[in-house]
């Protein structure tokens, strides 16, 4: 779902006039971003963690350029299930009720019972046709919402490509739109002078930031990287596993496990799992957990049907063919 990447996006480049009431945090956030600007000038000559990890995030890689999933791919389907009635209606009434009270209001006659319509016949047809143009209505006007998760690009794709030194970012318009940064323009959540970094399970996530003073842009941008991440540990040695990537090469991390980016049905599983897995890993197979697991189960696996269905009423990403050649080049164009 592509939500909180349109949040994002709209927050970034609201106008003097939208952020009416928050002007002392806008300022008090262009001062942070001015900070990090300066403190973590050239971070990607510094190394954060000895153990580099692919985190289960890497679509694609080569000797010129590596794919990264974003975070946000598990948090899928809860839009379908909550408009689902609505698109139920929308399929249901036309194939099912209207040709019916159709033929009531053309020809007077109940064919179902083989008598004349009256007018309460009459009544109920129309009403059962302004019901469905109430829901065309509706959905219309909810379409926005729709499309956080469905009838767009299946994934937002960062690219990596490192004889370029460039990283390309593939994203529906309305989340940033695709974007080219400089590899040397990248500020991480890490902290290269943290000394304490642990496996202790809490929920990461890796975010780039692209501020305007070093991209020379007219807003600032932001991508959320990797899978759900686990714990400090598995962040920083994701942020390393690039890092090293663009300026060593290939040769000096693991191999990674690349991701289909197929939607399977059975990696839609693990879309809910990755709500629980931190808490099962505090207290694996207990008798609480095991209970949890159990009563949620229902749950989950209505959420990954959704999540499956949600990726199947999307298209796979497209490059656009500039695009696509400048970002998977091996010298620079």
């Amino acid at each position: 779902m592509y939500f909180v990447e349109w949040l994002m996006r709209r927050t970034l480049t609201a106008s003097k006039k939208d952020i009416t009431g928050f002007e002392g945090d806008m300022k008090q956030f262009e001062k942070t971003t001015q900070k990090y600007g300066k403190q973590y000038r050239r971070m990607q000559e510094r190394q954060v963690s000895d153990c580099p990890s692919d985190s289960r995030s890497i679509y694609h890689f080569n000797d010129t350029y590596m794919d990264v999933r974003t975070f946000f791919d598990e948090w899928r389907g809860g839009i379908l299930l909550g408009l689902f009635p609505l698109i139920f209606g929308l399929v249901f009434f036309p194939i099912f009720i209207l040709p019916e009270v159709t033929g009531i209001l053309f020809t007077g006659f109940v064919s179902q019972t083989d008598r004349l319509a009256g007018i309460d016949d009459y009544i109920g047809a129309t009403i059962f046709w302004v019901i469905w143009f109430a829901l065309i209505v509706v959905f219309f006007y909810l379409f926005w919402i729709f499309r956080m998760e469905c009838l767009v690009q299946r994934h937002i794709v960062v690219r990596f490509n490192r004889k370029t030194r460039k990283v390309y970012i593939n994203r529906p318009n309305f989340s940033g739109g695709n974007k080219v940064y400089n590899w040397d323009d990248v500020v991480a959540s890490v902290d290269p002078d943290d000394k304490v970094v642990t496996k202790k399970r809490k929920r990461e996530i890796l975010m780039l930031f692209f501020f305007k003073q070093r991209t020379g842009e007219e807003y600032h941008d932001v991508v959320f990287l990797g899978a759900p991440l686990r714990s400090d540990h598995e962040l920083y040695a994701l942020w390393e596993y690039i890092r090293r990537y663009m300026e060593e090469g290939p040769e000096s991390i693991p191999k990674p496990k690349c991701i289909p980016s197929f939607p399977w049905p059975w990696r839609s599983l693990l879309a809910p799992w990755s709500f629980l897995e931190n808490k099962w890993a505090e207290a694996p197979w207990s008798p609480g957990m095991i209970a949890l697991v159990l009563i949620a189960s229902p749950l989950m696996l209505l959420h990954a049907t959704a999540h499956w269905c949600s990726l199947m009423l999307c298209w796979p990403v497209y490059w656009p063919r500039k695009l696509r050649r400048e970002s998977t080049a091996s010298t620079q164009l």
